[in-house]
């Protein structure tokens, strides 16, 4: 499976943690997943049409994990892109689909370190592209995203300015099934991906590139 990352995402601009309410969308407001996890699977509209493909509840699983006590990390806000015409020219495939996950530390200042940030980032980015190998139908890119974490602040002087990580997933296929089961794929192994960097932090790895100093 591939994996890349780009230096900002087309969302670049200055994000809040907790976000309020979508501009487009003033009913779509924030939701902690870690407080009210029984929300997840009837609060995200993105995936509401799409239930009946198996993607859907591997995309649910993923989000109540990452939201769940044995998580170190938390989302933020996530999108799901229905099956489209294929423009992506390294993938010779007639259809894809894409999604996105935003998510951060639950240790809300570590956020606001980009040494940390960066670690985050590139732990996924390796775990991601040192195993399934042989899928081709897929990838995930890997991004930083801009963010004023409000409980520290609402300006650069007070702390608060820091970023999320945002991963991108893309599905390919012939056709609508092939693209969804390959976005189950994707899906089912950034799962598999971000539980190895969790367990990761758990062990020390984060608290080590400071013990260096």
């Amino acid at each position: 499976m591939d994996a890349f990352t780009s230096n900002q995402t087309e969302h670049s601009a200055l994000r809040s943690h907790p976000w309020t309410t979508m501009e487009n969308d003033q009913s779509n407001i924030y939701i902690d997943f870690k407080k009210n996890p029984k929300r997840i699977r009837d609060s995200l509209e993105d995936l509401q049409p799409f239930k009946k493909w198996p993607f859907t509840d591997t995309f649910y699983s993923l989000i109540e994990w990452i939201n769940s006590p044995i998580s170190l990390l938390e989302s933020n806000d996530c999108t799901f892109n229905a099956v489209e015409e294929n423009s992506d020219d390294q993938y010779p495939y007639a259809k894809k689909c894409t999604a996105r996950l935003m998510i951060l530390f639950r240790d809300i200042p570590e956020n606001c370190q980009s040494r940390s940030c960066d670690w985050l980032m590139q732990s996924i980015l390796q775990s991601v592209a040192s195993t399934k190998l042989a899928f081709r139908g897929g990838a995930i890119g890997l991004s930083q995203n801009p963010t004023c974490y409000l409980e520290l602040g609402d300006s650069p002087d007070t702390g608060g300015i820091g970023q999320q990580v945002v991963l991108t997933f893309f599905a390919y296929g012939k056709n609508e099934r092939r693209c969804y089961e390959s976005m189950q794929q994707v899906l089912w192994h950034a799962h598999s991906c971000l539980k190895k960097v969790n367990k990761k932090i758990q062990n020390g790895a984060l608290d080590a590139l400071y013990d260096e100093f």
